[in-house]
């Protein structure tokens, strides 16, 4: 199964690191043709389609990511970043891009992929709400099969660190939800996830978490990791029985091969308590 994946495209205007100028059709008709000549089972668009603007120019520049992105020959899923609802409804990204923007489960076959949908908008100064509402359905739905899921939102929740990253690393609580934990405990406790991809933080990433894959790709648009080019980022992944490999391509290449499996089949310990004493450290290090 191979899956194609793009995210964070920023089409429109100039903004934050954005090369003045830049245009990103080409890279997305690029990426287009690519997943097409290589024989990709599906396209995966993590969101950020636009850099907002204003309700007309965010209408006009998401539809010619819609359009562009169209010329896919098979299935395309998409989830909404949270420029795409800056001045944009969900119901105005449904229409641009033909398909529902809830949360929804499809079948791979081997595996399943679930595209989550919790709300993207956040608030100055507090970030994303908490995902209180939207986290029933994920649990739900991930006990419902036992075919390992690969999880695709927008927003990561691995809680990696954003050491070096030029919008996070001064402004952690932008980068991921605030119960990102309580989400992980209860993804981890039904056993049956094996990925997690997102995009939203701009690099890539792999944070492996109780036996999940937390990935994160490259945004299309960025450049404060390939100065003065850009990215120009767009990835492949190819899984094979147990085994992920993933390939970012263009000014900011990455791959890593990876398991693939429920995380389940094998479950990570639980992280032992504060150390103690020396005497209770050297028992646990002598456990160990």
């Amino acid at each position: 199964m191979k899956i194609a994946i793009i995210t964070d495209i920023h089409h429109g205007p100039k903004s934050h690191t954005k090369e003045t100028g830049w245009d990103g059709m080409a890279t997305m008709e690029a990426f287009v043709e690519h997943a097409n000549a290589i024989g990709v089972d599906l396209l995966l668009d993590l969101g950020d389609h636009i850099s907002d603007t204003d309700y007309a120019t965010d209408v006009r520049a998401a539809t010619e990511v819609a359009n562009t992105l169209s010329q896919f020959k098979g299935p395309r899923y998409h989830v909404v970043g949270n420029h795409d609802v800056t001045n944009l409804s969900i119901a105005d990204n449904e229409d641009i891009f033909g398909q529902s923007m809830q949360s929804q489960v499809f079948d791979l076959g081997a595996a399943r992929l679930i595209l989550w949908q919790p709300g993207v908008n956040i608030g100055l100064p507090g970030g994303f709400a908490p995902t209180t509402d939207a986290l029933p359905w994920l649990v739900e739905t991930l006990e419902a099969d036992s075919k390992p899921a690969i999880i695709a939102t927008h927003v990561p929740l691995s809680g990696h660190s954003q050491i070096g990253n030029f919008y996070f690393e001064n402004n952690y609580q932008y980068s991921t939800y605030p119960d990102h934990a309580a989400v992980r405990r209860a993804v981890e406790a039904t056993g049956n996830a094996a990925m997690w991809l997102a995009g939203h933080v701009h690099w890539n990433t792999v944070t492996p978490v109780a036996g999940i894959q937390h990935v994160t790709v490259q945004s299309m648009s960025e450049r404060f990791t390939t100065a003065p080019a850009s990215a120009n980022a767009f990835a492949v992944l190819e899984i094979n029985d147990d085994l992920a490999d993933l390939t970012v391509h263009g000014n900011d290449p990455f791959h890593v091969k990876l398991a693939f499996r429920r995380s389940g089949d094998r479950p990570w310990l639980t992280p032992m308590g504060p150390f103690g004493s020396e005497a209770e450290v050297a028992a646990e290090l002598e456990n160990a």
